[in-house]
């Protein structure tokens, strides 16, 4: 008990730390912008002298969710190795987490609509970190196909139900904050791959995953009854014109590219660092590193720049930016030219998704979100299988010219529609 209440007494600091950093945002707000906040004040709703704890259990929340899938990825080599399957088995094994997904996103919208954001969260939060550890537990390859299974199913319907909560934050206080939430994520990510992988080393994967879901348990339970009380709404979506829908599906392509590219710099950059670029192979995660590493810190000074900026020119500078990165990883001679162009495509990267959530909420709060993500994750689909191609066909280098066109369509689709949102 004693351990738990420090944990969560130092978390609760580090994020209200974190939010008074983000609230600069609305102090140094352009007076033009003033005329076009966030959201309006007729759909603002008030901010309650506990509006700071909720944020503070929002920012937990997304911390949470990302050392979850951080230490999962900690454990897939200790989890294949006991399983003793191919790599195609374990390959169409991982694929039921897509499979997940697509379920999530078929059902959250409707979970949301009937339960409320915040029960979603409480319910699939616990089932998330309940299916991490049962993953290392498994030795029969059908069992582990389900596990993984629920784990995208409670994984992504937890995305979607806690990036309402960060619309809805958002919309009470009337400021920015979705790039901050996401930044909590991408240090998630970070922080639950090294004390997953440390944890596998000194404690075995099965005992370590456990360590590391009680610890996420207990801050996820320290701060989940302060999470926003958005209430049921039913009928949202259907009196959404269709003209919004295409909005929100122009937004879920760029949202896709944003997607694919997470994944093709961290499933080819490190066989083109190698592979083209005769990097040693002790260092092949280092361009997924400066990726995303580079992504999480401009997240966290993302919410100051798009108030500053302007959704809008956020949008067509970050696009700008992803385009050069790839093009310099593209025509690296290089491996430290490749690896600055890998951290220049996290700086590009950083704010888009975050921002088109935001946008997507403000059109059909969690609804349109759900078109955003599910607009996302079948762009990011068809777009897997053709990097394989495309690299088997010609060269590595081509995937990344590849989706510096994606960039650019995508890009320039979503700036034209901005000031629809």
């Amino acid at each position: 008990m004693r351990l738990g209440s420090a944990v969560a007494r130092t978390v609760d600091r580090a994020f209200r730390t974190i939010d008074s950093v983000a609230g600069g945002a609305t102090r140094h707000r352009r007076p033009d912008l003033l005329e076009s906040p966030i959201c309006s004040p007729e759909q603002a709703t008030i901010a309650s002298p506990n509006a700071s704890r909720s944020r503070t259990a929002i920012f937990s929340t997304f911390f949470v969710h990302g050392s979850a899938f951080g230490t999962w990825s900690s454990l897939v080599p200790t989890v294949k190795a006991r399983l003793s399957i191919s790599e195609s088995q374990f390959g169409w094994s991982l694929f039921m987490i897509v499979v997940g997904s697509l379920l999530a996103m078929l059902a959250s919208r409707s979970l949301i609509a009937r339960f409320g954001s915040r029960q979603v969260v409480r319910v699939a939060a616990p089932i998330l970190l309940t299916t991490v550890v049962l993953a290392t537990f498994t030795h029969v390859p059908f069992v582990f196909a389900l596990v993984l299974l629920v784990l995208g199913l409670a994984g992504n319907t937890m995305d979607v139900a806690m990036n309402a909560q960060a619309v809805e934050a958002e919309r009470s206080s009337e400021r920015a904050l979705m790039s901050s939430f996401h930044a909590m994520w991408s240090l998630g990510g970070l922080t639950g791959a090294i004390l997953g992988g440390l944890l596998v080393k000194n404690a075995g994967s099965s005992f370590g995953a456990l360590i590391a879901v009680v610890l996420l348990s207990m801050l996820f339970e320290a701060n989940q009854g302060k999470l926003l009380a958005g209430g049921p709404r039913h009928g949202t979506a259907a009196a959404r014109p269709l003209s919004a829908k295409w909005l929100l599906i122009v937004a879920g392509v760029l949202a896709g590219v944003c997607m694919s590219t997470d994944a093709a710099v961290r499933d080819w950059s490190p066989l083109y660092l190698t592979g083209n670029l005769a990097l040693d192979l002790g260092y092949s995660g280092l361009g997924y590193g400066a990726f995303a590493s580079a992504m999480a810190i401009c997240r966290l000074a993302g919410d100051r720049v798009r108030t500053f900026m302007g959704e809008k020119q956020l949008l067509a500078t970050s696009a700008c930016l992803a385009i050069i990165g790839l093009a310099i990883v593209a025509f690296a001679d290089l491996a430290v030219m490749a690896l600055s162009g890998f951290a220049l495509l996290g700086v590009g990267v950083a704010n888009i998704f975050p921002t088109l959530l935001s946008m997507a909420g403000r059109r059909g709060d969690a609804s349109g979100i759900v078109v955003v993500f599910a607009t996302g994750y079948i762009i990011a689909l068809a777009a897997a299988p053709s990097f394989g191609t495309l690299a088997e066909a010609t060269s590595l280098a081509n995937i990344y010219l590849l989706l510096a066109a994606m960039f650019l369509l995508a890009g320039t689709a979503s700036i034209r529609v901005a000031n629809r949102f």
